[in-house]
């Protein structure tokens, strides 16, 4: 590891508070979580899983508007010997994570009770999982880069077994630590070998010494990145590394799984793309063609599977998969227009996605989860506003204009060409073609008419806030997207040096 440049006797109090305002949603997200674990301790059992949520509430709502004073603020720079940085790229993935982590709570209060799990210890699991995803969008270190990864990815490993009373929870879990375990030993390897040929973990060092530098002389470092990539892609779900999403989903718990599909994507991009576009940019003529051919695998498997899928938590986990395709087109593409266009989609992402299985946490039952299509039939005749707000979910994810779907889309595509992956781009269109069948057919359910009585919604405040908020987000996203592009953007400067 590269030596420290200032000695500890240097290290002033004005430093540390510096190095602390770097990090502020960080450890605001951090000490909310010790709040919530001490009042767990404290507190009777039946105040402790409201006082569990309000408090993670509060504290990520404190960390969602530190990160909106941090991104207005814009003097973000580097921080802890180099090991985290606070600038607007960081903050623009903290805003999302904490976004995130609000909308995972309103949903999982209600869900824990009507499933009769632990409510406290969940919500203690989704704000560690909050802090590593947020530490991977601050990192400027291979070392601090892996400790996000593992602090989110085992705070997973056991939200995804959360209903211990269930084999499919179970078997869920059991799958997701194995295959997660490995990919993180490989990304592992794959950092030591990078550190052996560079002789540095930090990112901008490593940027500096293998610009100008023939690869092919250093196989280590070749090596290195391949195994890289390769853990990135079980990360974010790509093929050939994706056989354990649609298991994976449909057996963790229904908030647990929406939390996943979002943040767990969000932050291996976030990833991908400081190590990737920023570390290894002067390499990458070798890794571009790599993650290209996971993109045309993803989203031509992602799609043709989807197609045939019955519940719907399958259905989404290869749309998934589908969509980590198309998100790579930006990150092979590179410069500012390609990574703003991940940015963005990411961020709308994280509507369209958490909101179509937020729409499913009403059928629940204190017995089981019905994610079933057939469970959807005519719910846009029980509960209208559930059935329009899916309807919009699918149609964009689908692609359809004005949505704000459409629009993720077509940055992404426009980068491609722009960047002359063309034919990439074709097959992202023909596979956004094929997408529409699944997608209508979800929304083809939802306003089938039912011959019998309907099964009775149980509707809660909660639930409703984060569906119609996203509803809402998804449609103002799509009609101003102009707006959050320009933020995307201009979070995309600090990966290109800037």
């Amino acid at each position: 590891m590269d030596a420290v440049a200032t000695s500890p006797v240097e290290y002033t109090f004005a430093r540390a508070v510096s190095d602390l305002t770097q990090i502020a949603p960080i450890a605001c997200v951090t000490v909310t979580l010790l709040v919530a674990m001490l009042a767990d301790l404290v507190l009777p059992r039946r105040r402790r899983g409201s006082a569990a949520a309000g408090i993670s509430l509060v504290g990520l709502l404190a960390a969602l508007g530190l990160a909106i004073w941090a991104w207005y603020r814009g003097d973000g720079h580097s921080a802890y010997f180099g090991f985290v940085t606070g600038d607007r790229f960081a903050v623009y993935f903290e805003m999302l994570f904490a976004s995130l982590g609000v909308l995972t709570v309103l949903v999982a209060h209600v869900y824990v009770r009507r499933r009769g799990l632990p409510e406290a210890e969940f919500h203690v699991l989704t704000l560690a999982a909050v802090i590593g995803m947020m530490t991977i969008g601050a990192a400027t270190s291979l070392v601090s880069v892996f400790l996000g990864l593992e602090t989110f990815s085992v705070a997973l490993y056991i939200a995804c077994g959360f209903s211990r009373s269930e084999t499919t929870s179970q078997e869920a879990a059991a799958k997701y630590l194995l295959v997660g375990g490995f990919a993180s030993a490989i990304v592992l390897y794959g950092m030591a070998l990078l550190y052996g040929s560079t002789g540095s973990t930090d990112l901008s060092v490593i940027a500096g010494r293998i610009t100008g530098s023939n690869p092919f002389q250093n196989p280590m470092l070749l090596l290195g990145v391949l195994l890289l990539g390769v853990g990135f892609a079980f990360k974010i779900s790509g093929v050939p590394f994706h056989q354990w999403t649609p298991d994976v989903y449909q057996g963790a718990p229904l908030p647990v799984t929406a939390f996943m599909s979002v943040g767990t994507k969000a932050a291996a991009f976030a990833m991908i793309l400081r190590v990737f576009n920023f570390g290894l940019g002067g390499m990458s003529p070798e890794w571009q063609w790599l993650l290209a051919a996971v993109a045309a695998a993803s989203m031509i498997v992602g799609n043709v599977a989807a197609l045939v899928q019955t519940s719907v938590k399958r259905l989404l986990a290869y749309s998934g998969i589908a969509q980590a395709g198309y998100v790579l087109i930006g990150v092979v593409t590179g410069g500012r227009a390609g990574v703003g266009a991940v940015l963005f989609y990411l961020f709308v992402y994280l509507f369209m996605n958490f909101g179509a299985f937020v729409v499913l946490t009403p059928l629940v039952t204190p017995e089981r989860e019905r994610d079933h299509l057939g469970d959807l039939d005519g719910l846009g005749f029980r509960h209208a506003l559930s059935g329009v707000l899916m309807s919009v979910f699918m149609l964009s994810l689908a692609g359809f204009p004005p949505l704000v779907g459409f629009w993720g889309k077509l940055y992404l595509f426009t980068a491609g060409v722009a960047g002359g992956w063309t034919w990439l781009v074709v097959i992202a269109v023909l596979a956004s073609v094929v997408s529409v069948a699944y997608y209508l057919r979800v929304v083809l359910h939802v306003w089938m008419p039912l011959p019998e009585a309907p099964l009775e919604l149980s509707m809660r405040p909660g639930p409703v806030l984060a569906m119609v908020s996203s509803g809402i987000l998804s449609v103002a996203f799509g009609i101003y997207s102009p707006l959050l592009l320009g933020a995307a953007l201009t979070g995309a400067l600090p990966i290109l040096g800037h």
